[in-house]
């Protein structure tokens, strides 16, 4: 712990410096330029290009409704689909190989069969086969709009079904958790391989492009070359803790986004053709591989894999020798996904984030709030209440910021509709577990305090939320059971990882469950005080506990289960999308990805999914390295501000675990929030509440981000002022023009 924290304070006296002395030589920390994968490329209707769109003679048209036909390989399980709106054809899998392909006889078979599936053998040993490359039992039978398929692996003793169906968007996959049988003890079921060459191209033979939900998006175009080394593996919703044991903490290292979206999707030809994945069951033990041209093919492809079963090192003594062992249960979890197709104008990565949104809003889990009264912007404005302190032998508390000074802030900002979070307000802080019933530190003041300043907030058009960590046991810290309540590794030791300062194991869904239910009834008491609630929506973790096994999917479910059943005002840091039913408010918003060298755009797929029905909030600027360029950010995507503020300068409370807090007292911050929120109003109050419909790099650098209501925002990331049709845009500024009556 010394050493942790003598990195701790290296690393704030590094950004201490250089937020400091940025300021005052001038330094600009632009970053990148426009040109660069941090920000989005120019895009042009090209037509000069020819994919194959032949049906072999082994295709059987198996499905046809208003919009599409289905054709079905009852032999290889490939289909194809036909797009009546543009005759444009789709294909699942390779049909024939060329002569300039780069495909081994393994990569062959994988290219042209329907399904493969890794197998792990008696030593953990893995392997992929593939429909055409192994001894195999298939029936296909015809049924309504599609075909039940029933799949053998014979030498392996390794079984499953899939049901192939057209839908009116597109065509859906579904394989049963309960078809899946192994026969042969010899053999596990390691993953599941569906369709991995669907929409596969070659090289940069079609103009067009592959999309990851990483951070805000991002885009690989296609390309006959690639910066990318091996395939890229993206686990849905996150590393399983459960089975990494922990999460290792560096201050220097960024960790990279989790993919909180399960949608994958590709463009054919800009504003031409694109289709998007949607993974409705199953995501949490699905992995996107995505193959960029030039790794071990000349192939763009992207695909969903399914997770059934892992080999683990599982030590056997202290001086680190172990064994390598399989997980004794499969992963149960049923398989469906969606294949929807766009064309022409939607087929771009605004066209793909506007489907996904459509399907969450047909599904229920979008809804538009009441926002008509609203004129203004929000901003959300995080406090440090109370922290603590080792004195002697004790600790004690130490006031931060009380709520009559949080209060003296929002009345000296004069702000509307602060999204307002309190943190630290249990008794002795935020390095304290919180307590099952609602009691704030006496330092910060009384209940009562707490109720007029919600009350104030609320009629200022804002909300009052109480910063909460359902997961997180504090390790050293009481209001837990270590026998009882921490859930369990697979190699049966306690998780562990770090969050905001503090050491974390972490509770398992029954403890989980017990405190959110006591701490809820009694705030709930209290209309104008709502829950922020951080790690739950995105830490998805396996519990392997003896006697209390619990897989991802069955957290999900249990944890939409506990907070369905005392849901009042929630807003999420982070949250993935299987919680996007219950968000008031969503915190945290990235305005970038992951920064992987090799994909080619970053673009704002989330915001624009979620742009109309739910207000988002970036991170907390003030720990910005790069603020202008992320303000910019912040308009071009429709983010809201944050800061995380103090009454007390950061030095008070240096030597506690809010030590990453390192630049936040009132007195420095003050003019900067009143600034940004002024001019961030000026160009997003116009279209509060209102979808987004369109995004277009006009030139290298400037970027237009057109609202449902006409109403359109410019950004300028360059250094030179530009005209846009008569309207001005001063360099790295933005400006607001109507572009529809």
């Amino acid at each position: 712990m010394d050493k942790l924290k003598r990195y701790t304070l290296s690393f704030i006296i590094i950004c201490l410096v250089f937020s400091l002395f940025g300021s005052v030589f001038g330094v600009s920390a632009q970053g990148d330029s426009p040109s660069a994968n941090q920000f989005t490329q120019m895009d042009t209707i090209n037509t000069d290009w020819v994919i194959d769109q032949t049906i072999p003679e082994s295709y059987q048209k198996t499905a046809e409704n208003d919009t599409y036909l289905l054709y079905v390989d009852h032999t290889t399980l490939g289909f194809k689909v036909v797009d009546k709106r543009s005759g444009y054809v789709w294909h699942s899998s390779l049909d024939e190989k060329l002569e300039e392909d780069k495909l081994n006889q393994s990569w062959e078979a994988f290219a042209k069969s329907g399904i493969s599936i890794n197998y792990l053998d008696s030593k953990a040993a893995s392997k992929r086969i593939s429909i055409m490359n192994a001894e195999h039992e298939l029936t296909v039978t015809p049924i309504d709009m599609g075909v039940d398929c029933k799949l053998t692996f014979t030498d392996f003793g390794i079984s499953l079904s899939m049901i192939l169906k057209l839908e009116p968007d597109g065509v859906s996959i579904e394989v049963p958790f309960e078809s899946i049988q192994e026969t042969n003890p010899e053999f596990r079921l390691a993953v599941l391989h569906l369709y991995p060459f669907f929409g596969a191209t070659r090289g940069g033979s079609v103009p067009g492009y592959m999309f990851i939900p990483d951070g805000s998006g991002s885009l690989i175009r296609f390309a006959d070359t690639t910066k990318a080394r091996n395939i890229l593996y993206y686990r849905y919703y996150g590393q399983d803790l459960g089975v990494i044991g922990r999460v290792p903490w560096d201050p220097f290292v960024n960790p990279p986004y989790v993919i909180s979206l399960p949608v994958i999707g590709m463009v054919h030809g800009y504003k031409q053709n694109a289709f998007i994945t949607v993974i409705e069951k199953g995501a949490s033990y699905a992995e996107i591989q995505a193959h960029p041209s030039g790794i071990l093919t000349n192939f763009n492809f992207i695909y969903n894999a399914f997770i059934y079963n892992q080999s683990y090192f599982q030590p056997t003594n202290r001086a680190g020798a172990g064994v390598t062992t399989i997980q004794q249960k499969p992963n149960q979890f049923d398989v469906k996904m969606h294949y929807r197709f766009l064309t022409q104008d939607e087929s771009d990565y605004v066209g793909m984030a506007k489907n996904y949104q459509r399907y969450l809003v047909e599904k229920g889990v979008l809804k538009k709030p009441d926002q008509s009264n609203k004129t203004n912007i929000g901003i959300r404005l995080e406090f440090l209440g109370a922290e603590k302190e080792k004195v002697l032998l004790w600790m004690r508390s130490i006031s931060v910021t009380t709520v009559n000074q949080m209060e003296a802030i929002l009345e000296d900002l004069q702000i509307y509709n602060p999204e307002v979070i309190y943190y630290g307000w249990q008794p002795l802080g935020a390095s304290s577990m919180p307590p099952q019933a609602l009691k704030i530190d006496s330092s910060l003041g009384s209940l009562e305090d707490l109720l007029t300043l919600s009350s104030n907030i609320t009629e200022s058009g804002g909300n009052l939320y109480l910063y909460y960590d359902p997961q997180a046991a504090i390790v050293g810290e009481g209001g837990y059971s270590k026998r009882y309540d921490l859930a369990m590794s697979i190699t049966i030791v306690e998780l562990f990882g770090y969050h905001r300062g503090k050491p974390n194991n972490y509770l398992n869904v029954d403890a989980i469950s017990s405190n959110y239910l006591s701490l809820t009834q009694d705030v709930w008491n209290y209309e104008t005080i709502g829950l922020a609630l951080d790690e739950i929506g995105y830490n998805l973790y396996s519990d392997f506990k003896s006697g209390n096994f619990f897989n991802r999917e069955s957290a999900i479910q249990r944890y939409r289960e506990i907070i369905a059943e005392n849901n009042n005002s929630l807003a999420f840091y982070s949250p993935n999308a299987y919680l996007f039913d219950f968000m008031k408010a969503y915190f945290d918003m990235p305005v970038s990805n992951s920064g992987y060298i090799y994909t080619t755009d970053m673009v704002p797929f989330l915001q624009i999914v979620l742009a109309g029905y739910v207000p988002f909030y970036g991170k907390a600027l003030n720990f910005s390295s790069d603020v202008k360029m992320d303000l910019l950010k912040h308009v071009d995507f429709g983010v809201y501000p944050s800061y995380f503020l103090t009454h007390e300068p950061t030095a008070r409370f240096l030597k506690t675990n809010s030590n990453w807090i390192y630049t936040s007292g009132y007195e420095q911050w003050e003019e900067e929030v009143k600034t940004t929120y002024s001019w961030m109003n000026a160009l997003l109050a116009p279209v509060i509440g209102e979808e987004i419909v369109a995004r277009e790099v006009l030139q290298p650098g400037v970027v237009a981000t057109t609202y449902a209501n006409g109403k359109q925002v410019l950004v300028n990331y360059t250094n030179q002022t530009v005209q846009i049709e008569g309207t001005t845009v001063n360099a790295l500024d933005a400006a607001l023009r109507e572009v529809l009556p």
